[in-house]
Formats: C-alpha cells, sequence, structure tokens
C-alpha cells in the first residue's frame, strides 16, 4: 500500500488586518488617556504630557488613513464579487477552493444571483458558522458533474492546497471533466471559469 501524502502545511504569510487589532487601538488610547489625564494633574509635568498628546495626535493621521485605502487590504472583496458577477451566468455553478473563502460573496450577495453554490450545505447564518457548512465530498462530486460551466473563486496562486476530502474532489472534478477558460486575477484572489471540453 502506498504512502498517503502528508498534508499541505500551512502557509506561513503574515496578514496584517486592522479589524483583528482594532480592539488593541482603543486599548492604547484609553490607557495614553488615562496616563496623560494623570501627568496633566502635576503642574510640572503639564507642558510635556501636552507636548506628547500633540505629538500623538499628530502621527496618527498617516498611519489610520492608509489602513483605509483598498491597497493596505490582503483582498478586495468588492472587486472579486464583481468578477465572479461578470464571470457567471444563468445556472453556472459556483466553487470556492477552499471553503473559507465563501466569505469573499458575503458583503455582495447579488453577486451570486442566479448561480449555484455547488457545495453549500447550510449558508452562514442557518448554520451559526462564518463561511457556511458544505455537502460530504461525494455529493460535491455529484453536483459538479451535473453542470456545465463553474465560477471557482480560489486562492492566488502558490498558497498551499487544502487536503480535505472535499477540496481534493472539487480540484480532481475540475481537472478530469472541465477545462479551463479563463482566469481573472483580483487582489487577493482568482475568479477562474471552467467549462464541458469543447464549450468554453
Amino acid at each position: 500500500m502506498a504512502p498517503s501524502s502528508p498534508a499541505p502545511r500551512p502557509s506561513r504569510r503574515t496578514t496584517y488586518v486592522d479589524r483583528y487589532v482594532l480592539y488593541g487601538q482603543s486599548g492604547t488610547a484609553l490607557l495614553t488617556g488615562a496616563a496623560l489625564a494623570r501627568l496633566t494633574r502635576a503642574r510640572r509635568t503639564r507642558e510635556a504630557a501636552l507636548t506628547c498628546a500633540g505629538a500623538a495626535v499628530l502621527a496618527l493621521p498617516p498611519v489610520t488613513l492608509q489602513l483605509r485605502t483598498p491597497q493596505s487590504r490582503v483582498d478586495d472583496v468588492g472587486a472579486i464579487a464583481r468578477a465572479v458577477a461578470e464571470a457567471g451566468g444563468p445556472g453556472d455553478g459556483v466553487l470556492y477552493l477552499p471553503a473559507r473563502r465563501r466569505v469573499w460573496s458575503l458583503p455582495d450577495p447579488g453577486s451570486l444571483r442566479g448561480l449555484r453554490d455547488l457545495a453549500l450545505d447550510r449558508a452562514p447564518a442557518a448554520s451559526h458558522t462564518l463561511y457556511g457548512t458544505e455537502v460530504p465530498a461525494p455529493v460535491v462530486r455529484a453536483r459538479m458533474i451535473t453542470a456545465t460551466r463553474i465560477i471557482a473563486v480560489s486562492d492566488p496562486a502558490g498558497q498551499p492546497l487544502d487536503g480535505t476530502p472535499g477540496e481534493i474532489v472539487k480540484r480532481r472534478v475540475l481537472a478530469t471533466y472541465f477545462e479551463k477558460c479563463g482566469t481573472r486575477r483580483v487582489q487577493g484572489a482568482r475568479v477562474t471559469v471552467y467549462a464541458r471540453p469543447g464549450t468554453c
């Protein structure tokens, strides 16, 4: 019996996402404010405290303004949603590779209008999860086989591939029964159209 291949290692790429540390910024602001309030009560240090507060206020705008630009994000969910809407047509299937990338469509569910999520079992709201739950791998395969065209929403090239049965089946069925018609790269993602051979 051939040894099983090792599971893919998780990416070691570190990504800064401001929403995950926003609470830390507010905590820092509260601690800084408390320290400055204490310092201003002592007459000797009032000028120093006011100078520090002014310097902090002047230093923060460039950082916070940069965080509000699309370039500060790892991905652009608006661009991804538009690419999916433009690539898909009524009755086309859509797949997220890996399943957690379904989160890209949550801000704009209208981008999926007319598309069938081939792997979805229960939507995020119904399943009380962030990404929703998916049907077992054999059901994913059966649903994919019935499709003529599939829009695959996936990570950028070079990211590790998930080794779960559902993700393996998605990749295997696409490679066996479909041909790649074209890929659109948007910030943080790839949107690829697959179709039955000769129907691109």
